[in-house]
């Protein structure tokens, strides 16, 4: 521990020039596409998501909401294409394996690839998240807006959408910190976030007021320290050999 010339216990020196402001970067997986938000995806998100019809128990701890027609679903998801804190992605079946089923796998290389995909079938769409509260002078970046069809949610494809984000936030953007939050009470949000290596850093009780209740906010963080390891468990339990011919894990991520 440092200690100044009054005394008192500071911080470590450190020399950081700040990280990248995130982009929109399609990142590539093995099953799943992470990719910007673009107009061609409409349908599909309306069919999928965020529709009158589309299964509204998906939108119970999060921000957004069904909408009640196509012209108000239209002009929220125009802004949400056009936003850049939040940053929005689209998470999608990997197009070079039309018939990838839930938890299966497929070959490729994952690499981060500019540009836009055109999304034949809705039922590509699994889901959606975002980069928000972006501070690149302070390298700290929040996951959020995490909103997953039933077919994504306790799914391989899940998990490696979330590596792919997180591999993107340390290694191409050099982020400090790549933060998780979520309401105290949407259980399977915490546990995902202990799964993949987030470490519980407490709760900020009456931190919300949203959809007329109110939200203690459980916060979690990984640190850019943190992250070799992370990295190291996430890829040896995404590895084809940790899967059987029916897809199903050998190993738990959490005995990776």
């Amino acid at each position: 521990m440092r200690i100044n010339e009054f005394g008192q216990p500071i911080g470590d020196a450190i020399s950081f020039a700040g990280a990248r402001v995130p982009e929109p970067v399609m990142l590539t997986g093995k099953t799943v596409l992470a990719v910007p938000l673009d107009e061609n995806q409409g349908d599909a998100f309306y069919e999928r998501i965020f529709g009158p019809k589309c299964d509204e128990s998906i939108m119970t701890y999060s921000t957004h909401d069904l909408y009640p027609d196509r012209p108000t679903f239209d002009s929220g998801f125009a802004s949400m294409i056009a936003s850049r804190d939040p940053l929005f992605f689209a998470i999608l079946r990997n197009p070079s394996v039309p018939g990838l089923g839930v938890g299966q796998s497929a070959g490729g290389k994952d690499e981060d690839i500019h540009g836009h995909v055109k999304l034949h079938d809705s039922s590509d769409l699994l889901g959606m998240y975002a980069l928000h509260r972006i501070r690149p002078d302070m390298g700290s970046v929040e996951m959020g807006h995490v909103i997953y069809t039933r077919e994504l949610q306790r799914s391989r494809q899940a998990t490696e959408a979330q590596y792919l984000m997180a591999r993107h936030v340390f290694e191409d953007l050099g982020y400090r910190r790549y933060e998780w939050k979520c309401d105290s009470l949407n259980a399977p949000s915490r546990s995902a976030a202990l799964r993949l290596g987030f470490k519980a850093e407490g709760r900020f009780r009456n931190d919300m007021v949203y959809k007329g209740r109110t939200r203690d906010t459980d916060w979690f963080s990984i640190l850019d320290s943190e992250w070799p390891t992370v990295k190291e468990r996430l890829e040896t339990w995404l590895d084809d050999d940790n899967f059987d011919q029916d897809g199903r894990q050998k190993r738990r991520l959490q005995d990776c």
